[in-house]
Order: structure tokens, then sequence, then C-alpha cells
């Protein structure tokens, strides 16, 4: 073998090793890179409500169970002892005589009708016509202007009306002293009027009256709608509060022109008490003009809701009570009103008053409450 060219064999090794040294530093390189380099950390999974849970949750809030409502007792039959038919009255709890005798007439009523009854006591109007409206309440008596009020909102119905001095219902008379020049439209002895009423009391436009007072219906309200009713304006009237009054100062002539009265239950120019002092006082003042009998008396009335055929049932039981000879004694002392007689009406009865009242436009719950 020959050798070869000087130096062939020495660089091969030379070659190999530089190789090597490049290949080291590559690796070394790139572990220093690595190491500088920050890794992030690989984020954990987010867990993700699916459309079934969200479902379900919701289902589990609407199915809550919710509490039931505890049943209403039930009342027995009206009439028994656990439900007693409720008679309504407006006394004062001093006025012990007559709450007496309003337990005396349940009592009564109770044992003709084989219901049970008992007596409710108010102290004024205000605190029965709540009761009424709310239906605590199946009988009551009611004055004129708290009937009409009552009807009017569909909690009353008139059964029986009161008889007092003979009459049902009364009426008011226009009176003046006869030096004041009114010509009268009225024949005492036949206690009929003559003439209309239009030309009998138009004489009285641009006078004073003397009325009563602003809670009177017969001698307040009555008078103001029969005035309008005949398109009489006056001035401002006199109140003098009491019916005796308003005759004294017709009698004197220098307090007001002319003034009313009431009439069918008596006379107030006859009153005894005037007689005594004035004597001459019937031959002085003149009635110009008297109306029908158009206020009605105190009235027992009942619930609509109450079932026909009891409201038929207890008013003949208080029709019956003419057959007890303290029937209409007890029903005097729990009424505080003179009582002779019963007898059955309808809401037609209140009519004549309706006509007169009507051209006032009156508030019958603001005046009833209040008075």
């Amino acid at each position: 073998m020959h050798p070869g060219p000087k130096g062939f064999n020495n660089m091969k090794p030379l070659a190999e090793r530089k190789l090597i040294i490049v290949l080291g530093l590559l690796i070394i390189f790139g572990l220093i890179t690595g190491s500088c380099t920050s890794v992030s950390p690989t984020p954990e999974p987010t867990m993700t409500a699916t459309p079934t849970s969200v479902i379900q949750e919701a289902l589990t809030a609407t199915l809550t169970p919710t509490a039931r409502p505890s049943p209403t007792p039930t009342l027995p039959p009206l009439g028994s002892e656990g439900n007693p038919v409720k008679i309504g009255f407006i006394l004062l709890p001093e006025q012990i005589d007559e709450i007496e005798a309003a337990e005396d007439i349940a009592f009564l009523i109770g044992r003709d009708t084989e219901y049970a009854v008992e007596s409710l006591i108010y102290p004024d109007f205000q605190s029965l016509s709540t009761a009424i409206i709310d239906g605590d309440v199946d009988l009551f008596w009611l004055e004129p202007l708290q009937y009409l009020y009552l009807h009017q909102v569909g909690a009353a119905k008139v059964l029986l009306m009161t008889n007092r001095m003979g009459v049902y219902a009364y009426g008011i008379q226009f009176m003046a002293n006869q030096a004041r020049g009114f010509r009268t439209y009225f024949n005492p002895e036949t206690q009929e009027n003559i003439g209309d009423s239009l030309t009998a009391l138009q004489q009285f436009a641009g006078t004073r009256p003397c009325f009563l007072n602003p809670q009177s219906l017969p001698g307040y309200f009555v008078p103001l709608g029969i005035l309008a009713n005949t398109s009489t304006p006056t001035l401002d009237p006199v109140l003098a509060y009491t019916y005796d009054a308003i005759i004294r100062a017709l009698y004197i002539r220098e307090i007001c022109d002319f003034g009313v009265g009431y009439t069918h239950l008596g006379d107030p120019l006859t009153a005894a008490n005037l007689i005594q002092d004035l004597p001459d006082a019937p031959e002085v003042i003149d009635v110009i003009w008297q109306t029908d009998a158009i206020i009605p008396n105190i009235n027992l009335s009942t619930s609509p809701n109450l079932p026909l055929y009891m409201q038929l049932r207890l008013q003949e039981a208080f029709l019956d009570l003419k057959d007890n000879p303290e029937g209409f004694v007890l029903l005097t002392n729990a009424l505080n009103v003179q009582v002779e007689a019963l007898k059955e009406v309808g809401d037609g009865f209140y009519n004549p008053l309706r006509e007169v009242i009507i051209p006032l436009e009156l508030d019958l719950q603001a005046i009833t409450v209040r008075n």
C-alpha cells in the first residue's frame, strides 16, 4: 500500500471532532433557551351547566309546595242557635231599659217564629249602617233618610211601617203672620189646600224663612225641596231649633217672614206651652199651604240577602205583636218613639218624599252619618 498524500489521514479525525463540537454547542444552546422560556400552566376545564341541569333547577324551584289555606268554617243554618237572626237597634250603652226592651222584642219574635233571634245594639247610625252593608245584621229600624240611603246602595228593603199618633206618615205646613199680607191657600175647616202650590208658595220669593235646623227632614230639607220644586228662591233661613221658637218669631214679625211646622201629627199652633204664653197665636198666624203626608215614620227594614220565606215569617211575627199586651209597649220603649200599630208597605211608599228632595241632590250618606 502506498501512502496517500501527506496529512490526509490526519484530517478525518479533525473533521469529526469539529462536528461533535458543533452538535454539542447546539444542544447546550437549546437547553439554555428552553430554560429561559416560561411555560403557561394548562387551564383546568370550566364546568358549564348543561341545559338539563338548568331545567332541573327551574323545575325544582317551581314545584316548591304551596301551603293550602285552612278551610272556612261552615255556619249553621240562619235562625239556628249558632247563627241567630240579628235585629239592629240604635241605642246608647246607658239606655238600660231600652236595651232590655230590645232584648224582649227579640225573645218574642224568636218564640213566634221558632228562630234563634238576638238584638244587636249600636251607638249610632254610622256603626249600624256599616254592619248592615257588611251583612252582619238581618233586620233593622230606619228613619226616612237612613232608609233612602241604604236602599240606594242595595242594602235595605222596607218590610213594615210604624204608626205614630194614628198616622204612618206626616207632612209640613208653611205659616206666616196675617199682618205680613200673604194670601192663604189652606182651608182650616176642611184641612185641604185651595189652588195650587206654585201660586201659594211663590208669594215667598225673596223673603226670609224660619227653619228648624240643618239636620231636620221636616224642618229643613223638605221645605227647601218644595220651594225648589216651585222655583221659589228665598233669603238665607233663620234657624230657630224648635217649632215653638219658629211660631214665636212669626208672632213678633221682626225675625223672619214665614216659617214651617209639622202637620198630621198634631198642630204646633195649638201646643199647650205656646197657647199658655200666646193664646191668640192661632188667630194671628195663618197656614198658607200644607203638604200631604209625604214623610214616612220609622220603618222595619230587612237585608235583601235574607231569604224571602224568612222575611215573610219574621214580618208576620212583628205584626203579631198587636196580640201581645206588651208588644207595642216594648217596641215603643226600644225605639224611643210612640208605636201604635204596624203595617206592610213597599218601597213606593217613599216616592213622594223622593220627588220632593230630588232638586237638592243630597249626599244621603254624609247627612245620615252626621246625624
